[in-house]
């Protein structure tokens, strides 16, 4: 179970390193949004890590914010899968995952200014 500020470091670490890369790279947008939530989880899971050095473990207020951040990483990860890798095109089906992907998106870089801002101020994020 995670419980600390560490463990969500080492949480959106891992989400960082295990996303996955489209192997025909034939979708700019997917490739862009992996790269993209690679950076974002990376620096975010070292400044969590850096901040429990300091600050100890944390609250579950201050940590989950961050774990919200890695399952939103990840879940979106998997979206990109499932448009970029099917069995039989279903160009409906795709459409609704885009958006969703989108709508996810647009969540973890909310998340994402969230947590950042509570890196800089220390001051819990409201989600």
């Amino acid at each position: 179970m995670n419980t600390s500020m560490e463990d969500a470091g080492r949480c959106l670490l891992s989400v960082a390193w295990n996303m996955r890369s489209s192997p025909t790279r034939d979708c700019p947008r997917a490739e862009a949004i992996r790269d993209h939530l690679r950076v974002v989880c990376r620096s975010t899971g070292h400044a969590a890590c850096a901040w429990a050095r300091s600050h100890g473990p944390g609250s579950a207020e201050e940590y989950l914010p961050f774990l919200r951040l890695a399952d939103l990483a990840y879940e979106i990860d998997t979206l990109l899968l499932l448009v970029s890798n099917r069995l039989v095109p279903d160009d409906e089906r795709d459409l609704r995952r885009w958006k969703e992907i989108e709508k996810l998106v647009a969540r973890a870089e909310l998340l994402a200014m969230r947590t950042a801002g509570f890196l800089r101020d220390a001051q819990p994020v409201t989600a």
